[in-house]
């Protein structure tokens, strides 16, 4: 009896360590995604930070850019305000500064995974 082994077919420790770097790297992006929209304060003022307000906010600030008099009702969390062209423009600085740190720690945790050191992906994150 011969038994017919396919060896194209036998997962070695390479495959698994890449297939498990892959997840680990997945999973970093994954962390930064929850960093980026987990809200930040301004001037006492609770913002989101999700995809869609970053969007809202930075079509504002187009606006406030144009138009030194702008200013816009904006919902924050304990309800409306109105925000001038400058404020306009420093939520949405910060807003892409809290982005930009989130991306920057991303790049630390990969850079560490990289080099075989250990990494914490729940810590570091602004």
């Amino acid at each position: 009896m011969t038994i017919a082994i396919d060896l194209s077919q036998l997962i070695t420790a390479d495959a698994k360590a890449a297939d498990a770097l892959a997840a680990d790297r997945d999973r970093i992006k994954a962390r930064r995604d929850m960093a980026i929209a987990s809200g930040i304060t301004v001037a006492g003022m609770a913002l989101a930070t999700d995809d869609l307000s970053q969007s809202r906010i930075m079509g504002a600030a187009l606006s406030a850019m144009l138009d030194p008099g702008y200013s816009v009702q904006w919902k924050i969390a304990a309800g409306f305000v109105t925000l001038s062209a400058p404020q306009v423009i420093a939520i949405a600085s910060a807003i892409r500064a809290h982005v930009q740190a989130c991306f920057d720690r991303e790049a630390q945790l990969l850079a560490a995974l990289d080099a075989g050191d250990p990494v914490d992906i729940e810590t570091g994150w602004p």
